[in-house]
């Protein structure tokens, strides 16, 4: 089960956010309903998209704890 401020890799492309399959980023919030806030950052940093998704769309890579 994800969980905070674990790294995912997204399955799926989100061309509304400008997001292709395989792009990495953080869980930001956990949902009671199921769904994750998940923040992807560029090489600097900087925020290019905060998505709510489904466990569906993503795979956890790295877990925080």
């Amino acid at each position: 089960m994800p969980e905070l401020f674990d790294a995912v890799e997204l399955l799926v492309t989100l061309p509304e956010s400008n997001l292709h399959r395989g792009v990495r980023g953080g869980i930001v919030h956990c949902y009671d309903d199921g769904n994750y806030e998940v923040e992807f950052s560029d090489r600097s940093g900087e925020t290019i998209a905060l998505c709510t998704l489904s466990t569906e769309q993503f795979l956890v890579v790295w877990k925080s704890k």
